[in-house]
């Protein structure tokens, strides 16, 4: 089964390596927060929790810690990410954890399953979001919830000193909309679970600063990889990223540097 939307594991970094650890620093660099946040809005343990877009498992180790009594359904498509979470979870899940391959928009799961889904950084990827949402929102019981963690190329990162990022931040956008994703999908979380039907829906901002976590948690994600595979594929050309990698290297060269970066976590809920 091949991925949908913009995102596919194998072809978005130049090694897959590569990508496979800038996603582990993804999920490290704000689970603390995040899973406060999850909790605030609702999360228990015992609950049986479905992850959609679950990747390589990176998140759905931290759940299975955090929920010790929960049963978890880890959702993802691609069969590449679907096989190496498997692997990678294999003696750390017991029987508590499930794996499928399928879509978000058609996860062929039974009505009123789950009490509690989380989608992150999932959404920014579809062609049709509000499908995905209505999805969930089937599988869901009566006052189950739906947690969309994910971004928005306007709240990118804070840095000093600071990246040049403009040119290569829409490069970005307009690559990811040929494929169909939305790289400012972060503004249209709230619009996308009213129209897939929840109600009591709420937001907060995920904030991660390197005063307070360390620098070297987000070096991963200053990777270049992705940006030199859409060089490679022809989205961008060697002149238009120069300005960003030459700030990249003064950047990581600098003894007194800082970086933030933010996360948006949208909930609602099956009022019915």
């Amino acid at each position: 089964m091949q991925p949908e939307g913009s995102y596919q594991a194998s072809t978005y970094n130049l090694e897959f390596e590569a990508e496979i650890q800038r996603l582990k620093a993804q999920v490290l660099l704000s689970w603390e927060k995040e899973s406060r946040t999850l909790k605030w809005f609702g999360l228990a343990d015992g609950m049986k929790v479905l992850e959609a877009g679950s990747g390589p498992g990176f998140f759905t180790e931290q759940l299975l810690e955090l929920l010790p009594n929960s049963s978890i359904t880890a959702l993802e498509i691609d069969s590449v990410l679907h096989e190496k979470a498997a692997a990678y979870l294999q003696k750390k899940a017991g029987d508590r954890l499930n794996h499928i391959q399928a879509s978000v928009t058609d996860t062929g799961l039974d009505d009123h399953t789950f009490d509690f889904a989380i989608a992150r950084l999932l959404f920014v990827h579809l062609r049709d979001p509000v499908a995905a949402a209505r999805e969930i929102f089937r599988i869901l019981k009566p006052g189950g919830k739906l947690v969309i963690i994910d971004s928005d190329a306007e709240l990118f990162w804070l840095t000093n000193p600071p990246l040049s990022v403009q040119i290569v931040r829409e490069k970005f956008k307009q690559a990811m909309a040929s494929r169909g994703g939305n790289l400012s999908i972060g503004q249209k979380l709230c619009r996308i679970l009213q129209e897939a039907g929840f109600g009591s829906i709420d937001l907060e901002a995920v904030v991660s600063h390197s005063d307070l976590i360390g620098i070297e948690a987000f070096e991963p994600l200053l990777d270049s990889g992705p940006i030199l595979q859409l060089v490679k594929q022809g989205l961008i050309s060697e002149s238009e990223i120069e300005s960003y990698l030459v700030s990249r290297q003064e950047f990581l060269a600098e003894g007194d540097r800082s970086m933030m970066s933010f996360w948006l976590m949208a909930c609602g809920g099956k009022n019915q």
